[in-house]
């Protein structure tokens, strides 16, 4: 309670009206089981004890809608701490959790930033609702779900891409190949990419390489064409967008971006960029 008492001068009402109802598909979803949603105040008490702050809070004079804004510098997020059952119930039957009470994060106007460090404040944020509430956070793009214990090892303290992306690997393709994609990077308005790789090959090293990749197209801050090639310094290497397609592997719809490289020391007539696109 302290805490609050602290918080409470960050946190103002503002007259204009706020957003209604779930804007569009929130970065998390956080269950929690307690029997009231935690007040902005003790969000505001914890983010600046943790990254320092200061957190700033925007809510609406309605009592009725519980959603607010969350700034740090000119970092946004909207936050609803206590969703209505119209959307709660439905995301609670979809991840199959017990939960009663839903919260969800999604980020507010990132156009002009670096959406890297909008990105960061949304994830902290959700960080601080999961262990504030004892709840569990799902990142909707990446499917992942984080417990308390789990955010311990992920502090948040710098941008990381491994905080926020998921690489996969499918073997068992009739091709004979493996399958490799993200998940993710939809939360940077980009499009997933993916390779197919004969099986064999490194495992890790290709993973790093879709990382370092996926970093690359990040600070492009957009998703290349079909055909269209760009260099990513840190492999050293070129890499090319061969297709787009769509993928309901999952059960839910991706839009995946296909990418081919040339492994260092291949020449040009083995490369597996030159012999895949001969096969098609």
């Amino acid at each position: 309670m302290n805490g609050h008492r602290l918080a409470s001068a960050a946190v103002k009402k503002i007259k204009r009206n706020m957003p209604k109802g779930e804007l569009r598909r929130p970065t998390f979803v956080i269950g929690y089981a307690a029997p009231e949603p935690i007040p902005p105040g003790f969000l505001v008490a914890w983010f600046n004890d943790e990254y320092g702050g200061p957190l700033k809070i925007d809510v609406s004079p309605d009592f009725q809608v519980t959603q607010f804004e969350a700034h740090h510098g000119p970092w946004s997020a909207l936050v609803d701490p206590n969703l209505p059952p119209s959307i709660s119930d439905p995301w609670r039957e979809r991840l199959g959790w017990g939960h009663q009470r839903s919260a969800h994060v999604l980020p507010l106007r990132p156009v002009g930033l670096d959406v890297r460090d909008v990105v960061l404040h949304v994830a902290r944020l959700a960080r601080g609702l999961t262990l504030l509430t004892g709840g569990t956070a799902h990142d909707v793009a990446t499917e992942t779900y984080f417990n308390p214990s789990d955010w311990t090892d992920r502090p948040l303290r710098q941008f990381r891409i491994a905080d926020h992306l998921r690489i996969e690997q499918v073997s068992g393709r009739e091709d004979g190949r493996v399958w490799f994609h993200t998940r993710g990077l939809s939360k940077f308005g980009l499009e997933d990419i993916e390779a197919f790789r004969p099986a064999g090959l490194s495992e890790r090293s290709t993973i790093e390489a879709l990382s370092e990749i996926a970093e690359a197209l990040i600070e492009r801050g957009k998703s290349p064409t079909v055909g269209e090639q760009f260099d990513v310094p840190a492999l050293n290497r070129s890499v090319r967008i061969v297709r787009h397609r769509t993928d309901q592997s999952y059960g839910i719809l991706l839009h995946l971006r296909e990418i081919e490289w040339d492994e260092p020391g291949a020449n040009a007539g083995s490369s597996p960029l030159r012999r895949n696109l001969e096969d098609r």
